[in-house]
Order: C-alpha cells, then structure tokens, then sequence
C-alpha cells in the first residue's frame, strides 16, 4: 500500500469518527459529561496526531471541529 493510499484511507476514516464522535459527544452530554468529553477528545487528539506527521489541513479542520464541540460537553459543577 503506497503513502497516497494510506493517506486516502486515514483521512477518510478520521472523516466519519469526528462527525460521529462529535455527534455521539454532543447527544451523551446531557447524561455522562465525562464520558462524552473522552468521546470528543480522543478523535481530537487522534487528528492533532495525524496533522503533525502528515501536515496536510484535513486533519486539522477535522480538529477544529472538535475543538467547536468542547464547550458544549464540557463538564460544569452546576450539572
């Protein structure tokens, strides 16, 4: 398998795990806010990853997506 694939490959899978996990994160907020941070966080630092050995911008708008997510599961004591 050549780089051009494997490069294909990775940012198509990042591609469906962020929108899932950011979706999954959001939804599981209302009921695990630790839970749903790890499901958002993970990706992201699966993404900050791939960008720092890859240096292609997929995978880091892929992190600012995530990163938008956060505020939104991030854990409150009023909860």
């Amino acid at each position: 398998m050549n780089a051009e694939t494997l490069l294909f490959l990775l940012t198509t899978v990042m591609e469906l795990a962020t929108l899932l996990c950011a979706w999954l994160g959001v939804r599981r907020a209302r009921t695990d806010r630790k839970q749903a941070l790890a499901i958002v966080g993970v990706p992201l630092l699966v993404n900050i990853i791939l960008y720092a050995i890859y240096r292609t911008t997929p995978f880091f708008y892929l992190g600012v997506v995530l990163l938008i997510c956060i505020p939104f599961v991030w854990p409150r004591k009023s909860a």
